[in-house]
């Protein structure tokens, strides 16, 4: 599995607009401290918006720890999917 840190992320997010970032927490978190660009799809509810990710694209996948966006990125890349799991999500994005 392709992970990147959360500084490496943060590098990302000033120099491209064009980053794929999925947040896959319940709405309630994501409400309570998403990151602007990233868009939210619960892990329970990823498997009804898999016409929602392009092959071709790469994703950058977050949680709140890095479990659940670990077993999002599983999910995913046996779909076809090309994934990157955020080690230590929002956990570690919040003590930037």
């Amino acid at each position: 599995m392709n992970t990147i840190t959360v500084n490496s992320l943060n590098n990302l997010l000033k120099q491209e607009a064009d980053i794929q970032l999925i947040d896959v927490r319940e709405k309630d978190e994501f409400i309570v401290d998403g990151i602007d660009k990233a868009k939210n799809i619960p892990l329970s509810e990823l498997d009804q918006h898999l016409d929602q990710f392009d092959q071709e694209s790469e994703y950058i996948i977050i949680c709140r720890s890095g479990n659940r966006s670990g077993m999002a990125c599983e999910y995913l890349t046996s779909k076809g999917i090309h994934t990157t799991n955020v080690q230590g999500g929002m956990i570690e994005w919040n003590r930037l």
